[in-house]
This record gives C-alpha cells, sequence and structure tokens, in this order.
C-alpha cells in the first residue's frame, strides 16, 4: 500500500450526473480511477452469460441481485487493490439506495464497503428539476417519480452516505453537480490526500452572502462571483450554496401559474420536459427545509465562513448561516464595507473587514490559505 493513495466513496441517485462530474476530471487527474458500480454489474452479468435488459435490474430476484452485486464487488476490491499500490485515488462510484416502485431499496453491502474502507464520502447533488428531466429521458426511470419523490430519495441518498461515514469516523462531503469540477479534485488531492500523506491540506471555506434580497441583480451576482473566484485563486476550496438552485422552481411555478399554465418547461440536452406546477406545489415544504439543511451541512465540512455583504438590509438567511457557524466551531469573516453593523452581526463574527484584499491578506498572514508562504 503506497501513502499517496485514496479510495473515495462517491454517490449519488439517477439523474444526478455523478459519474459524468468525475468524467470531468479525468484530464487535469490523471491518476484518478473511476470505477462504476452500475457499469460494472452490467458488465459482470454478462460474463455470466445474464444479459439484463435496460431497467430491469432492480426488479431481479433480491437474492439474485445480492450476488450480483457481491461478485461485482469482489472484483472491485481487487481492482482497488492495484489503485493502492501504485498510490493513485480511486472513486467508486454509487448508489446507496434507490427508490424503486414506491419504496427504498439498499444497494450497498456493508461486508464490502468496508472492506474497501474508504477515506472520504461524498455525495453528488444536482438541482431536482435537472433530475426530474433527466429522469424522463430514460427508459427505467420514466414517470416512475414525482418530483417530491425525488426530493425525498436524494435526502435519503445523502443521509445514508453521511452514516456510512459517520459509522467509519470519515469525512464527509455534499457536493453539488454544478460546482467547478475542480474543487471537487482539491477536495479529493489537495484535502483529503494531502491530509493522509502528513501535509497541510488545502483549506474549505462556506460563501453567505444575501440571496433574497439581490435575487435577479447581475451586478450584484458578479461581484459575488469574483470574490469566490479570489478565494479560489488564494487556494481554497469554495462551497456556494447557489450551486443548487431549488428554490428557482418556485419561482418558476409562479410565473407559469401566472401566465395560465400548468407546466413548466425544464430544457434538456435532447428535448424539454414539461413538469407539471401542481408537483412543485406538493414538494414546496421539502424544497425550503432542504435548502437550510443542506447549507448548514455546507458549512459543517468547511473550516470557516466568508461572508460577503455589501448590503446594509438585513438577511435572516446570512445571519442565521453566521451564528450555525460560530457555535460550530467555524471562524466567522465578513466583508462588510459599511460604518456600522447590526451588534448581533458583530456578535457571531471572528472578524470583519472593509474589503476582500484585506481578507484574504488576513488569511494569508494567519496560514489559512492554501498558498505557500514561505
Amino acid at each position: 500500500m503506497n501513502s499517496r493513495d485514496l479510495v473515495a466513496f462517491v454517490t449519488g441517485i439517477s439523474g444526478s450526473g455523478r459519474y459524468d462530474l468525475l468524467k470531468q476530471l479525468t484530464t487535469t487527474a490523471p491518476d484518478l480511477n473511476i470505477i462504476d458500480v452500475g457499469t460494472n454489474m452490467y458488465q459482470k452479468s454478462r460474463e455470466l452469460g445474464v444479459e439484463i435488459p435496460d431497467g430491469k435490474i432492480l426488479d431481479m430476484d433480491p437474492l439474485a441481485l445480492e450476488y450480483l452485486r457481491a461478485a461485482t464487488f469482489e472484483d472491485i476490491l481487487k481492482e482497488v487493490e492495484k489503485t493502492r499500490q501504485k498510490g493513485q485515488v480511486a472513486a467508486i462510484s454509487t448508489h446507496v439506495c434507490f427508490r424503486w416502485k414506491k419504496h427504498l431499496l439498499h444497494a450497498f453491502n456493508f461486508h464490502y464497503v468496508n472492506m474497501l474502507s474508504p477515506d472520504v464520502y461524498i455525495n453528488i447533488i444536482d438541482n431536482a428539476h435537472y433530475i426530474y428531466a433527466a429522469l424522463a429521458s430514460s427508459n427505467a426511470w420514466r414517470g416512475k417519480l414525482t418530483l417530491k419523490e425525488i426530493l425525498v430519495w436524494r435526502d435519503e441518498e445523502a443521509f445514508i452516505t453521511r452514516l456510512l461515514a459517520e459509522y467509519q469516523r470519515k469525512p464527509y462531503y455534499v457536493f453539488p453537480r454544478h460546482e467547478d469540477p475542480q474543487m471537487l479534485q482539491k477536495i479529493l488531492y489537495d484535502v483529503e490526500r494531502a491530509k493522509k500523506t502528513g501535509q497541510k491540506p488545502a483549506p474549505k471555506a462556506y460563501l453567505s452572502y444575501p440571496i433574497t434580497h439581490v435575487k435577479g441583480d447581475p451586478e450584484f451576482m458578479k461581484q459575488k462571483d469574483e470574490v469566490k473566484q479570489r478565494l479560489k485563486q488564494a487556494g481554497i476550496v469554495v462551497f456556494d450554496p447557489i450551486s443548487i438552485e431549488d428554490s428557482i422552481l418556485v419561482d418558476m411555478a409562479y410565473e407559469a401559474e401566472k401566465n395560465g399554465k400548468d407546466t413548466v418547461e425544464i430544457p434538456t440536452a435532447t428535448q424539454t420536459v414539461q413538469l407539471p406546477i401542481k408537483q412543485i406545489y406538493e414538494a414546496l415544504d421539502d424544497i425550503k427545509d432542504q435548502i437550510v439543511a443542506r447549507d448548514y451541512q455546507l458549512i459543517n465540512q468547511s473550516d470557516f465562513i466568508v461572508v460577503y455583504y455589501p448590503t446594509t438590509v438585513l438577511s435572516p438567511g446570512v445571519l442565521s448561516e453566521i451564528k450555525y457557524g460560530y457555535t460550530h466551531n467555524k471562524h466567522v469573516y465578513a466583508i462588510f464595507p459599511h460604518q456600522s453593523a447590526s451588534p448581533f452581526f458583530e456578535y457571531y463574527t471572528t472578524k470583519i473587514f472593509k474589503d476582500l484584499d484585506t481578507l484574504i491578506q488576513h488569511l494569508q498572514e494567519t496560514h489559512t490559505t492554501g498558498e505557500n508562504n514561505d
């Protein structure tokens, strides 16, 4: 076994783009070995002389499916061992559960997860309406799940992945499908492999800013993106809450209803999928509650919070994130260019800066960034 090896257990429900995201890393991370469990199960089945039609694997006899999964993981264990010996990074791309025919099916075997002993668990999530559209384009999943059921399944996948990580006392991350893939690469190589090899890991920051008050303001979003880019250039992994944007569904439903429509259009690469606004309203509470829970998880997996707050209008969301982070042992650094702030804002921040340059200088001086400060 090589000290530079790393095994990542990467999960995500169907339609989340998990495998495609990992494939994007292969051009910049040539030693990344992606092992897709689903692909390997179909291949193993063909080797055994059994051809499984598309969309029928979950209808197999449960015992036969367990045997097929076990046979597949025996091969995966051997491949991972070769990857470890070479000091490379292996990403096991898989499900942990399926929501099939209105009930939950497990998609892993505890024995083989323990044998793999992953170094890190990562759950890939995408916007719920993008997943809905992707599944509507799939022969296996078309018409099987409502938007609410997709939200529930997505949450179950993340929850079980986190439980596995906690059981093995390993790091757990939620990673948005449409975040910069290089941030995922930094997590694998500059954070988790760096820790394993005794190097200083790249720092991770949650970027907090008032979204509701500035929604639709392109100038603010441009400024926010500039802050995000500068932090990334300083060697920081940045988690941006708007990388998952389920709330846009609510605006789309209101707009469609105002125009006398009963569906919203979700474009895909090959077609436009119609999503009934009734399904959006039925999932409204799930959408709202998951936004809060997900943002708190992004804070949990960060080392500190950077607050970009150019407005004087108080944001309940930002204040909640500041308090959550501050009381969960995270430093909170705020960029606040105004003369006076709310005492509650000041109480729950570690330090307030007038501009981004001063903040980055402070992070560099305290060796918080991933730059070489020698």
